[in-house]
């Protein structure tokens, strides 16, 4: 029969076991598969991404600057602080003047 201890040790043997390590081929292969992925996750990226510069951007760059408006069509607002409301009339008269 088995003491405690002799079977604490059994079992650690058991569960920490040996750490296999990988061959050369392995990690290549691994490695060529994480290429792999990142090149189709680009490809498929690529569909999403913009550019700034295609006419109708440009076009609509122009259109929301009349308005007031930054290129995404959000509303432009003047920085806080001292002369805040004097900057916010400012941008007001500029715009009308269009």
């Amino acid at each position: 029969m088995k003491t405690f201890k002799e079977l604490i040790d059994d079992l650690i043997e058991i569960t920490v076991g040996q750490r296999e390590k990988k061959t050369t081929g392995e990690l290549q292969k691994d490695r060529a598969g994480r290429r792999k992925g990142k090149a189709q996750k680009k490809a498929y990226m690529k569909k999403y991404r913009t550019k700034h510069n295609k006419p109708g951007d440009i076009a609509k760059r122009k259109r929301m600057a009349a308005q007031g408006k930054t290129e995404t069509g959000k509303q432009k607002t003047v920085r806080g602080g001292a002369g805040a409301a004097e900057r916010a009339k400012e941008l007001k008269q500029k715009l009308t003047k269009r």
